[in-house]
């Protein structure tokens, strides 16, 4: 009796992540039965692409390889000559020629709008918090501005404008492009719009299944790592960062994997090109780290975001906020990845920034492992973390995890529950490399609020002009003129002010920084680490 594609599916999702022979054998046969039978126009089309990427980024020989390729592509041809038909029964799926309806940052819209690989289109305004009219009152040229202040709603309003409806997108973009010298009133405005679009592929490559690095020569699963030392993979030394032809390739995969799975972060949306490196590691799996623009990086620390690869597939993206040794961090592994190495991946992120920027303590804070998170309660995450030698920071929640692990170990079947797991995000958890836990920004920060207040009766223009002065005065260096520098000034003044800093060297290395943050995040936490040293 024929096997239905339900059953096949089945079977093979059970399979996907498995590498015995039994199960070796049984993918491979459900991928030729399914490889002779018409694609499934359902949501089931969808499940198996999923389990395509999933073998494909972790395949066992070069024949399960090529045959999950080939079924991929025929899905490709398949929705490419259906693209208008089939268009809602897979929006927002990633999978080659379908939609994706969703909400993306102005930066990311335009970035999108100039994309050769898709087309972006205005899908609608969701019950704006801010009218269109309050928008253009302040980006309009001046003999339109009449046209704002006659009340008319959203469309109406571009059709008095007569902005047809094609360019309505461009239309707002390039208005709020105007602010581009203030971003974050741009963003505030911008996001109070609550304006979705419709990205839609006109090339496979912008696509969950074709936006992958070139990995010529692919790694062969024989078993999924599950156990390993994680000491050993974080004092495993880093290889030299890959070479890369500006970076263009790289780049481009790294901001689609966002786009066409409808997410977005500041390092991909943000990211200073030149600061990307890319380290091929063990195992087919690879890691890129990138930092911001000048204009988008925060005070003091310096958030770099990543985006981590298995035989080219992007498979998990965050990032970590770095301060001198220390870092918080945050991972998101993509859906269709889940069931393989997680742990591993992230052992292997956790190397990459320790040893470039000379980390010994990294902190997760309890949205990653349950608060408000119920995906992450459901899933168990504080265990994974857990097994990766994270603690929580507080004593109390730490016995308490000590114990439960302890169950888990020695009854068979024993599972936390769910008021223990978010009870568990009463405190962040940390991974300690060292004795000590190096100071955090917020330590500095609250210093300064309380400097301010004390110092200068909390008038913060008059803190920031008379820090400035006294930091300009100590340190002998001439002011400033760029924004960015500025910035940097500023926040190294207020730093020296409120913690009463007298060393020369100490204060010459905050004078470096003024130059060195906006330009190199990495010369940068070198300063920053050489600070704390001293």
């Amino acid at each position: 009796m024929r096997n239905s594609i339900k059953s096949l599916l089945h079977n093979l999702k059970e399979n996907a992540n498995r590498f015995d022979v039994v199960s070796l054998e049984t993918k491979f046969k459900c991928l030729k039965d399914l490889s002779k039978m018409s694609l499934p126009v359902n949501r089931d089309l969808i499940t198996y692409f999923e389990i395509l990427l999933f073998i494909i980024a972790y395949p066992a020989d070069s024949k399960q390889l090529f045959l999950a390729e080939k079924e991929l592509m025929r899905i490709s041809r398949y929705l490419k000559t259906n693209r208008k038909s089939q268009s809602k029964l897979f929006e927002n799926s990633g999978m080659p020629f379908t939609s994706t309806v969703t909400r993306f940052s102005h930066d990311g819209v335009r970035w999108l709008l100039a994309h050769p690989h898709c087309n972006t289109d205005l899908n609608s305004f969701e019950t704006p918090i801010l009218q269109l009219n309050e928008v253009l009152r302040l980006t309009l040229t001046s003999v339109e501005k009449s046209e704002t202040t006659a009340g008319l709603g959203n469309i109406a309003l571009m059709n008095t404008l007569l902005v047809a409806e094609k360019n309505r997108l461009r239309f707002i973009i390039d208005e709020l492009s105007r602010l581009d010298h203030l971003p974050y009133v741009k963003d505030h405005f911008y996001d109070r719009l609550e304006l979705f679009v419709r990205v839609t592929p006109n090339d496979k490559l912008f696509s969950k299944a074709y936006n992958r690095l070139d990995f010529t020569s692919p790694f062969f699963n024989h078993e999924l790592l599950k156990k390993f030392e994680i000491k050993d993979v974080l004092n495993k030394a880093l290889p030299a960062y890959a070479e890369m032809s500006e970076g263009e390739r790289e780049i481009s995969v790294i901001k689609n994997s966002m786009a066409v799975t409808g997410r977005e972060t500041d390092p991909t949306t943000f990211m200073e090109e030149r600061s990307l490196r890319l380290y091929h590691l063990e195992r087919g799996i690879s890691v890129a780290i990138y930092s911001m623009i000048p204009s988008r990086q925060l005070p003091l620390e310096s958030y770099i975001g990543f985006t981590s690869f298995k035989n080219g597939f992007p498979v998990a993206y965050g990032g970590a906020w770095v301060f001198g040794e220390r870092a918080n961090f945050g991972i998101n592994i993509f859906e269709s990845f889940r069931n393989g190495e997680s742990a591993f991946i992230m052992a292997q992120l956790l190397r990459v920034y320790r040893h470039v920027f000379n980390l010994c303590y990294f902190e997760v804070e309890p949205y990653q492992f349950g608060l408000d998170n119920p995906e992450g309660i459901a899933s168990g995450a504080f265990w994974f973390y857990y097994r990766l030698g994270f603690r929580s920071l507080d004593k109390i929640l730490g016995q308490k995890a000590n114990e439960e692990h302890e169950k888990i170990l020695t009854k068979k079947g024993y599972r936390t529950s769910h008021k223990t797991l978010i009870r568990f995000t009463a405190s962040s958890i940390g991974l300690k490399l060292s004795r000590s836990v190096p100071p955090a920004v917020v330590d500095i920060t609250s210093r300064v609020t309380r400097m301010i207040q004390h110092m200068y009766n909390g008038d913060r223009i008059l803190a920031e002009t008379d820090c400035r002065t006294k930091f300009l005065l100590k340190t002998k260096i001439k002011a400033t003129h760029g924004e960015n520098q500025n910035q940097v000034l500023t926040e190294v003044a207020l730093w020296a002010e409120a913690m009463n800093i007298k060393k020369t060297h100490q204060l010459d290395l905050l004078a470096q920084m003024i130059t060195t943050k906006p330009d190199d995040v990495y010369a940068y936490q070198d300063l920053v680490i050489s600070f704390f040293k001293d």
